[in-house]
């Protein structure tokens, strides 16, 4: 006996399916190329997100040089003048900092919603997948009950003949 499960065939191989029309398809389209245009917008979005990130990392690594080497300078009793204008120049990093911020929090959120929108957008686009497989099914199964009936009435029609071929010698 062969343990080996084989896989069941799919509903519709056994029936030509070159007849099967999905009413929805124009509007299945129309939600894959939504799909697809939210997919470059969710894409863009992760780019910008990922270089304010990187650009802020610049302004982090460049604000604690620049802090480093004003601590250092001022133990090496550099004048005040220049003190004041890199303290200067630290908090303007600082001030750059908090901008880059508020503008990863706002990327962040719009990163969100793009997501939010391409999995509901993904479900309705399944769900359309799986009424589309459903109405082939149901195409096939259509196919298949006419050809039955149709292989019914070619065999009555056969067997008529055939009652009618042995029934005349006999008269």
């Amino acid at each position: 006996m062969n343990t080996v499960p084989t896989k069941a065939p799919a509903p519709t191989r056994d029936v030509d399916v070159r007849g099967f029309v999905y009413a929805l398809e124009p509007v299945r389209q129309r939600q894959q190329w939504r799909m697809d245009k939210l997919m470059a917008s969710l894409a863009r979005a992760q780019q910008a997100l990922a270089e304010t990130e990187a650009r802020m990392a610049e302004v982090q690594a460049m604000h604690d040089e620049q802090a480093s080497k004003a601590g250092q300078a001022l133990v090496q009793r550099m004048d005040p003048g220049a003190h004041r204008a890199a303290l200067g120049f630290l908090t303007h990093l600082r001030d750059q900092w908090r901008e880059l911020d508020a503008k990863r929090k706002e990327q962040l959120a719009e990163r969100d919603r793009l997501r939010k929108e391409c999995m509901a957008l993904q479900l309705r686009l399944d769900g359309m997948t799986q009424h589309k497989e459903d109405a082939l099914t149901q195409y096939a199964d259509e196919v298949r009950q006419r050809n039955s009936n149709e292989q019914d009435r070619d065999w009555l029609a056969r067997s008529a003949a055939a009652r009618g071929r042995n029934v005349e010698p006999s008269q």
